[in-house]
């Protein structure tokens, strides 16, 4: 049943109301201890979400600022964890936009899908309209070998 301002705890204050959320015996992450996963509302990258009045704050941003303090402008709060519902201040490190995304799963792959390395001559960087994503030249090659036989195929019929 959806909750109204009827049914709502009121009297919690955000900070109560917010480690309300937080399962602290969450799953171990090697040599960091156990994770402190948030059970509230995760958006589709699994990032926790949480609202106080009418601003939404990412949930382990949030947990940070409480129990460590600001986080300096221009930087992203890396999880050493790679468990994105984690709020564990412990997990957290405040990093630069560029040091997040060299740290990040996909930056650390050495072969692409299909087991091709990634060297400086069999990678290129597409720009997509979010982000940059690397790509393997022998894997495009084959996809694009794909589409103009499927393309011959249906001016030949």
């Amino acid at each position: 049943m959806p909750r109204n301002d009827a049914t709502r705890n009121t009297s919690a204050t955000p900070t109560s109301r917010f480690w309300s959320r937080v399962n602290k015996a969450g799953t171990l992450a090697p040599m960091l201890g156990p994770c402190w996963t948030w059970t509230g509302y995760r958006d589709r990258d699994g990032y926790g979400r949480y609202k106080v009045g009418r601003h939404t704050f990412m949930a382990h941003r949030y947990a940070y600022t409480r129990l460590v303090g600001p986080i300096t402008p221009g930087l992203v709060i890396d999880h050493l964890c790679r468990n994105t519902g984690c709020v564990n201040p412990a997990h957290l490190e405040p990093v630069t936009p560029a040091e997040n995304t060299r740290r990040s799963e996909p930056a650390q792959r050495t072969h692409c899908i299909n087991g091709h390395e990634f060297t400086t001559i069999n990678t290129y960087y597409r720009v997509s309209s979010t982000r940059g994503v690397r790509q393997c030249r022998a894997c495009n090659a084959d996809a694009v070998a794909r589409y103009k036989a499927r393309k011959r195929e249906l001016q030949a019929a």
